[in-house]
C-alpha cells in the first residue's frame, strides 16, 4: 500500500524542524537584491511583484511553536524517568549506546518523541549489525548487538499490515553504506522473514534473513493503525498561519511606521510641476518620504494604526489556540479560576500518562525483539510513570500563601507543601524527596 499520507507528514515535519518553505532559498542579484524565492509557505499578495515578495521572504522569521510545545511535552516527560532493570552487562552497554551512534537510550527517546508527539506516529527499527563478533564479551567489547533506528512515517514509501496491526512488510527511503564506506540512497524493505535493500534502480545492494517473531520495524501511533495523526498536528498548520500573519505585518510595520512630510504647492500646478517640486525637495529630503499636494501648509502625515493592531489581536488569538491545542501549563486566561486550573492541570497529566504508557510499551516491545537478536533467555523490563503532577509552581506558590493569610489548619497547609515539593523537585532521589517531606511533617508537630 503506497504511503498516501507522506505528504501531510512531510509538512508537519517542516513545520517542527523550521526547515524547507519554512526557510526558502532566496536568489539575489550582483547587488545582494532578493529577486526570486523557491517553494515558500508565505502566500504571494494578489499584486505584490516577485521582488517584494522575495525580499519579504528573505526578511521572514518562523518562530517554530510546534518544536516548542513539542520540547515543552517532552520536558514534561523527563521530569519521572523511566525505571529499567537490565539482566545482563550487554544490556547495559547497549542502553549507553542504544543507536549506534554514541546516544544513550535517554537521549535516543527524547529525541524520538519530540518527532513522535509532533506527527502522531514514528517507526522504530531493531536492527543487527551483519557481522556477530563470536563472544558475548566481544560483543560488548565491539558494539555487536542490536541498534535502534528511528524512522519518520514521510520516508514510507510502501507497505502492508497484518491482522495483528504489525507490518507484514515495510519499505522506506534511507541509505546504504557499501564496503568503501559510500552511501548509496536506497529503499529498505524489511518483512517478517527478512530484508533487503536497493538502488534507485531497483538494484539489490544487500539481503538477509532474520530470526526474529516479526517485522523488526515497529509502530507508534498516538492512537489507530498507522498512519495516524495526532493532536498536536494542527499546531503544524496554525504555524503556518501565524508565519504568514508575521510576515505580514513585518512588511505593514516596514512600510507604514514612518510618518509621512507633505509639502504645499500653488494652486492649479501641473503634474509636471508637482514631480519636479518633488525632485527639488527630494534632493535634500528624500524622494521616498515626501508627498506634494496644494492648498495646505507642510506637515506630516502619520499611518493608520488600525491594520497593525488588528493583525497584533490576531496573531496574539492564534498563539493562545497553539498554546491550549500544545497543552501549556502557562495560564491563557488570567482571571482562571483554581478549580478550572486543577482541571486543565488534569487533562495535561492525563495526556502525560496515555502517551508514557504507549512509550512503555514501545520499549517493551523493542528490548523483545533485541532479546531474540542475542538469543538470550531474558529481556529487559522497563516501567515509564504515569502520574507527572504537573502543575503551575507560581500559582501553588500564591494558594499557599493565601492559605496561610487565612489561617488554615497547619495540616492543610502543610499538604500544599508537600504538593509543590513533589511538583519542584520531581526529579529528586526518593530519599531526598523524602527527607524534605519529613522536614514538613516535623514542623507540623513542633506548631502543634
Amino acid at each position: 500500500m503506497a504511503n498516501q499520507s507522506a505528504a501531510r507528514f512531510e509538512f508537519i515535519g517542516h513545520a517542527l524542524a523550521g526547515d524547507g518553505p519554512f526557510r526558502p532559498v532566496v536568489t539575489t542579484d550582483g547587488n545582494g537584491r532578493a529577486i526570486n524565492v523557491g517553494t515558500s509557505y508565505l502566500v504571494k499578495y494578489p499584486r505584490e511583484s516577485q521582488e517584494k515578495f522575495a525580499r519579504r521572504c528573505e526578511l521572514a522569521f518562523y518562530s517554530s511553536p510546534l518544536s516548542q510545545a513539542c520540547s515543552r511535552f517532552v520536558g514534561y516527560l523527563s521530569t519521572r524517568p523511566a525505571v529499567r532493570e537490565l539482566p545482563h552487562d550487554l544490556y547495559a552497554s547497549m542502553a549507553a549506546d542504544i543507536d549506534g551512534k554514541g546516544n544513550s537510550i535517554g537521549v535516543f527517546w527524547q529525541q524520538f518523541m519530540t518527532q513522535f508527539k509532533a506527527r502522531g506516529s514514528m517507526l522504530l527499527l531493531v536492527d543487527m549489525p551483519a557481522t556477530m563478533a563470536p563472544s558475548m564479551a566481544a560483543q560488548m567489547e565491539t558494539r555487536t548487538a542490536p541498534y535502534w533506528t528511528a524512522i519518520k512515517p514521510e520516508d514510507v514509501t510502501d507497505y502492508s499490515l497484518g491482522d495483528d496491526g504489525r507490518f507484514d512488510f515495510v519499505a522506506f527511503a534511507g541509505n546504504y553504506t557499501d564496503q568503501d564506506g559510500a552511501r548509496i540512497p536506497c529503499t529498505w524493505r524489511f518483512d517478517r522473514l527478512g530484508w533487503q535493500a536497493t538502488d534507485q534502480e531497483k538494484n539489490i545492494l544487500d539481503a538477509g534473513e532474520h530470526p526474529l517473531s516479526e517485522c523488526p520495524v515497529l509502530i507508534g501511533t498516538e492512537g489507530g493503525d498507522f498512519p495516524h495523526f495526532g493532536p498536536f498536528a494542527p499546531i503544524a498548520d496554525l504555524s503556518k498561519r501565524l508565519f504568514n500573519l508575521d510576515s505580514e505585518l513585518d512588511e505593514i510595520l516596514r512600510s507604514q511606521t514612518f510618518s509621512l512630510l507633505t509639502m504645499n504647492v500653488p494652486q492649479g500646478s501641473t503634474s509636471d510641476q508637482k514631480l519636479d517640486a518633488a525632485r527639488v525637495a527630494g534632493q535634500t529630503i528624500g524622494t521616498n518620504n515626501l508627498m506634494v499636494y496644494e492648498g495646505t501648509a507642510p506637515g506630516f502625515i502619520a499611518p493608520d494604526s488600525g491594520p497593525a493592531t488588528t493583525y497584533i489581536t490576531r496573531i496574539d488569538k492564534l498563539r493562545d489556540q497553539i498554546a491550549e491545542i500544545g497543552l501549556s501549563v502557562a495560564t491563557v486566561n488570567q482571571q482562571e479560576s483554581g478549580i478550572a486550573m486543577q482541571m486543565r492541570f488534569a487533562s495535561i497529566n492525563a495526556e502525560l500518562s496515555s502517551f508514557a504508557e504507549r512509550m512503555e510499551d514501545l520499549e517493551r516491545r523493542a528490548w523483545e525483539l533485541s532479546r531474540q537478536w542475542l538469543q538470550m533467555t531474558q529481556a529487559p523490563s522497563v516501567e515509564w510513570p504515569r502520574d507527572f503532577n504537573v502543575a503551575d509552581v507560581e500559582k501553588e506558590l500564591k494558594i499557599l500563601a493565601d492559605m496561610q493569610a487565612s489561617a488554615m489548619p497547619v495540616e492543610v497547609i502543610a499538604a500544599q507543601q508537600k504538593r509543590i515539593v513533589s511538583i519542584q523537585f520531581a526529579g529528586a532521589e526518593q530519599e531526598d524527596a523524602a527527607k524534605i517531606t519529613q522536614a514538613i511533617d516535623d514542623r507540623v508537630r513542633e506548631v502543634q
